[in-house]
């Protein structure tokens, strides 16, 4: 799994590329802690390149939700694929996120 952030006008994005499973869950929590530092602003969570993920992935997806709507930022998913639409639908997550393009 590997993660890109990017930083642009009030805007970060994490760029997901690989699978989200359980190892990869605990090994990025570190490098999103960025996100956690800006939860005041949009965060964008890309999953185009991500075709799986676990429910290590899902929590920490809520967690970083939870994070920004406490400190009234906004949290989206973009570009989310079929089978990882097809986990949140299975978990009743897809109205939980807000999910673009």
């Amino acid at each position: 799994m590997d993660i890109n952030i990017i930083e642009k006008e009030n805007v970060i994005t994490a760029v997901f590329d690989g699978r989200l499973d359980t190892l990869a869950a605990q090994q990025i929590a570190e490098t999103l802690e960025p996100l956690m530092q800006h939860a005041d602003q949009t965060i964008i969570l890309d999953c185009e390149k991500m075709p799986f993920i676990s429910s290590s992935g899902l929590r920490l997806f809520l967690k970083i939700r939870k994070e920004a709507t406490e400190k009234g930022g906004k949290l989206r998913l973009r570009k989310v694929c079929p089978d990882v639409m097809q986990v949140l639908k299975m978990t009743k997550l897809e109205d939980v996120f807000e999910i673009v393009g």
